[in-house]
């Protein structure tokens, strides 16, 4: 069992939702409510990362701070994500596979992104220093060789994770995690919205999730979230 997430629990707490709501009302309501918490301005970008176990726990991280779009750098065959871990979680998110660094970059520099590479540079910004009121793409590459240079050469800023430790390092998985923590808490903040999505944005959000899960249902095979 996951201790965070103890079985039976609903993914949004009731507390959320209108006490008087009737029963089958409930789960398109907590996909509405989730909806509502969405963010799109900023999102994470696995390169070269191909651990299923790391990729799984980056994507639950998205979903759990509440990042709509993660981006994966290599052949979607090769970065299928854990399901064990994800617990079902990617069906939530909207991923995207690029072929090679350059096309990521472009792709994200085209939507208006600025891309930060995490790296244990000296001369790079602490996490709590980026302005996270813009578009702001977070790199994050596998533990043995790092982000690629081709995607160093792309990026627009370098950070860190300040830490007190004589540990300098963490797991892509847990740096992601924090990273998107402290990132969405700030754009949240500046934004002074939990979402940076329009109102017709969410609601179509919410609607194709809710179309998906009725279509699972039917075909027999849906998830409980």
């Amino acid at each position: 069992m996951d201790s965070t997430n103890p079985a039976g629990r609903d993914p949004v707490p009731e507390k959320d939702l209108p006490p008087d709501l009737p029963s089958w009302e409930r789960r398109p309501a907590r996909m509405r409510l989730v909806a509502s918490r969405r963010l799109t301005g900023i999102t994470a970008v696995l390169d070269g990362v191909h651990d299923p176990h790391n990729i799984s726990a980056v994507l639950r991280s998205c979903d759990a701070f509440g990042v709509q779009h993660a981006h994966m750098i290599g052949n979607p065959e090769d970065l299928a994500p854990n399901h064990a871990i994800t617990r079902g979680c990617q069906k939530w998110l909207t991923l995207h596979y690029h072929p090679d660094a350059a096309a990521c970059a472009k792709c994200l520099h085209e939507d208006g992104f600025a891309l930060w590479a995490a790296l244990p540079d000296r001369d790079a910004t602490s996490l709590d220093d980026i302005d996270f009121g813009g578009k702001i793409a977070l790199l994050f590459g596998a533990e043995r060789n790092g982000i690629s240079d081709e995607m160093i050469a792309h990026a627009d800023g370098r950070f860190f994770i300040p830490m007190s430790g004589f540990s300098q390092s963490l797991n892509v998985s847990v740096a992601a995690a924090i990273s998107l923590y402290v990132g969405t808490r700030n754009r949240r903040r500046r934004l002074g919205e939990a979402s940076d999505l329009s109102r017709d944005a969410i609601n179509n959000l919410a609607q194709s999730w809710i179309e998906a899960d009725e279509t699972a249902k039917r075909r027999g095979y849906a998830n409980p979230g």
